[in-house]
């Protein structure tokens, strides 16, 4: 079971060397307030900020800016990455907006979502996230996004990263340009506090610098409100070091209501004497300062402003939200009309973004008839722009597979779906047709059916084999990560065998895929993808590695795929690696066998304003499937969206499908079966669709 987590903080503000009290313009931490839109109530937002122009940018200004991107941010539903792109959009609008002038202002922000034990990071410009813990460091940048600050185009560039984090992970977000601190620097802060490891980054830093450092620990053992460290201060070349950390926000007013009470309650009073005076007659006589007891000065210069406060909060709730829905929406709608005033759709593309902008605004006030139609209007045009389909999932079974089923692995074929759930160690099978409508087989005997089969740990991944296979019929078959091998398929005994280990050994078995009687078998951690040939529809012998001669580094491979001969890679940083075996020669004659690989596959767009990637733009790539002829193809699920990409063999995009309405939790596994039928699992359901 998933843990959530919390952020404890510490502000980041090195200038001349030396750590400043002062917190760092532009960097913020905030919760989700009471009022947020659908979706961003588990959400807690970090950012870092940092404006280069000829003229530094006055803290205030970059203050402001970072405030109005996390009041988007929570003012936009849906899934994490849009309401990211929304900040990000709404801080590119202001800087474009300046840079009208004449002037050239360079945006640079690198922000964070932390929700559960998933973070979730955006940048736009120079920036990087570094994630520390005990013997590892892993720095998440993209020399793509450095190159296109906000502010200088129309729409931003936001490159997206997904990671699942754990408790005292240590997490810095920074605007800096280059590597501040060395990998040993780094990898030494996993066992220190934050004080220490703020000491520790001030003292290797050789530039100045802003952004926040933050310490993940369970739910419940840390807020969002900054720390400071003592020691770090102590570095100041002049003026007193605070001897503790700065005191709470709450701390702090009581202070200062301590000291100020008798001179506030003073004013107070008199001003409330010389009203009543006017008011009512006989009351003449002016209040002296000695007349009431402090503590009676005190408490009323409280309790006044309390209820000057409430006074205009009623006020504000009872009109001053319509006023700003209203504003809002009259702004949304005014966008739309120039939108459709523009001689071509893609000349209108940013009017239509800046009305979304105000519509997610509108709606964080409100919900009408009239915003629910404009809002529909909008993303009409903007998913016909963009490609993006949206369709309608149904789930196939009703009440899913279980209350409590983790469903981390899809199979299918033509009437069979095959759902692996992992918490509960079950392969089930569900058999029927999208149209008719499926149903769970009670008989199917497999994994959690009631037979034992101790040797067989956590499945890792499932994949169809076809009739005949090892049992006579189709089937499917799961590996766990030491390479036993379970195979089962409708009215058949299942059939439990052991993959022969590599001379290697195994590392840590990481997916398989089948293509005619091979089965194929990424190994990560033995940087190697292993082929084992059927006898008797059961893969044994010795393995044969598809590398033969030049090795290619397999660190950080998630997926494969086999695309008829053509072996496809996916990497945890969306990067692909494309590979074919070719004989050279026949056997009889001595010939050999030489793997070619695409040097530097690239997803491509034909979209205006998308220029090739070697990752899919604004999306993080947790899995991958391959679509056969008649129009062969990749799809790609995308944890960010919940939503799938699909692209064409020759990496060019084709769309983006999205559901209609969204999953009520994240997308955890993807499947095809033919002819078209799209398959995803969310929660304990598998949701069914077809795109086209």
């Amino acid at each position: 079971m998933t843990q959530s987590l919390e952020a404890d903080l510490a502000l980041l503000h090195v200038v001349g060397g030396a750590a400043r009290i002062a917190p760092p313009p532009g960097t913020l931490a905030q919760l989700a307030p009471r009022r947020c839109a659908r979706g961003r109530g588990e959400d807690a937002l970090l950012l870092s900020l940092a404006i280069r122009a000829a003229r530094p940018a006055a803290p205030s200004h970059l203050d402001h800016l970072a405030g109005l991107a996390a009041e988007v941010f929570f003012g936009t539903p849906g899934s994490v990455t849009s309401a990211l792109r929304e900040a990000a959009a709404i801080v590119n609008d202001q800087l474009v907006d300046a840079n009208r002038s004449g002037s050239r202002h360079e945006g640079h922000w690198i922000g964070a979502v932390l929700r559960g034990n998933d973070l979730y990071l955006a940048q736009c410009g120079s920036g990087q996230a570094i994630l520390v813990r005990p013997g590892s460091v892993v720095r998440l940048r993209s020399g793509e996004a450095a190159e296109k600050p906000l502010g200088l185009s129309l729409t931003p560039h936001v490159r997206y990263h997904h990671v699942e984090v754990r408790p005292n992970d240590l997490l810095i977000l920074t605007t800096a340009e280059n590597e501040v601190w060395s990998e040993a620097t780094l990898s030494g802060l996993a066992t220190l506090d934050l004080d220490q490891a703020m000491e520790r980054l001030v003292a290797a830093c050789d530039q100045d610098i802003t952004g926040l450092m933050a310490r993940l620990v369970p739910a419940g053992s840390a807020g969002l409100q900054p720390t400071f460290s003592a020691a770090v201060q102590a570095q100041k070349p002049a003026g007193p070091s605070p001897s503790r950390r700065t005191p709470p926000l709450g701390q702090e007013l009581l202070v200062r209501v301590k000291t100020l009470a008798g001179r506030a309650g003073y004013q107070t009073l008199r001003g409330l004497s010389t009203m009543l005076a006017r008011l009512a007659p006989g009351w003449q006589e002016p209040l002296r300062p000695d007349a009431l007891s402090q503590r009676m000065l005190a408490l009323t210069a409280l309790v006044v402003p309390i209820i000057v406060v409430s006074l205009a909060a009623l006020v504000y709730f009872q009109k001053g939200r319509r006023e700003q829905y209203q504003a809002f929406f009259d702004q949304a709608f005014q966008a739309v009309a120039m939108a459709q005033t523009r001689p071509s759709a893609e000349d209108a593309r940013t009017d239509w973004e800046a009305a979304l902008r105000w519509i997610n605004q509108a709606e964080s006030y409100q919900t009408s008839e009239d915003s629910q139609a404009l809002r529909a209007q909008i993303q009409s045009a903007l998913d016909a722009l963009n490609r993006v389909v949206r369709l309608d999932f149904r789930p196939i079974v009703s009440g899913g597979f279980g209350s409590d089923a983790e469903i981390t692995a899809l199979a299918a074929s033509a009437t069979d779906v095959y759902v692996l759930d992992a918490r509960n160690q079950i392969i089930r099978h569900a058999w029927g047709a999208p149209e008719r409508g499926f149903e769970i087989d009670a008989t199917f005997a497999c994994l959690g059916s009631g037979e034992r089969f101790d040797q067989m740990g956590t499945p890792v991944d499932l994949v169809i084999q076809e009739e005949p296979g090892a049992l006579g019929a189709e089937g499917v078959v799961a590996i766990d990560a030491d390479g036993t091998l379970l195979y089962c398929a409708p009215d058949r005994e299942p059939a439990l065998a052991q993959l022969s280990p590599p001379d290697v050994g195994w590392g840590r078995i990481q997916a398989i895929d089948v293509y005619g009687d091979d089965l194929f078998v990424l190994d990560p951690m033995t940087n190697a993808v292993w082929i084992y040939r059927a006898s008797g529809g059961f893969f044994s012998g010795t393995p044969e590695l598809f590398f033969v001669e030049e090795v290619r580094s397999l660190k950080g491979a998630t997926d494969l795929a086999l695309a008829q001969d053509e072996l496809v890679i996916l990497y945890a940083d969306g990067r692909l690696d494309r590979c074919r075996r070719i004989a050279d020669g026949s056997a009889e004659g001595g010939g050999r066998i030489r793997v070619e690989c695409d040097p530097d596959p690239r997803f491509q767009d034909d979209r205006p304003g998308h220029e090739p990637s070697s990752q899919i733009p604004g999306a993080v790539a947790a899995e991958m499937t391959y679509s056969p002829p008649p129009e062969p193809s990749l799809f790609f699920l995308d944890v960010l969206s919940n939503s799938v990409f699909h692209y064409s063999m020759r990496l060019v995009y084709q769309a983006q499908y999205l559901p209609r309405e969204p999953f009520p939790t994240e997308v955890t596994a993807m499947t095809l079966g033919p002819p078209n039928d799209l398959y995803l699992a969310a929660g304990s359901y598998v949701y069914h669709a077809r795109p086209r």
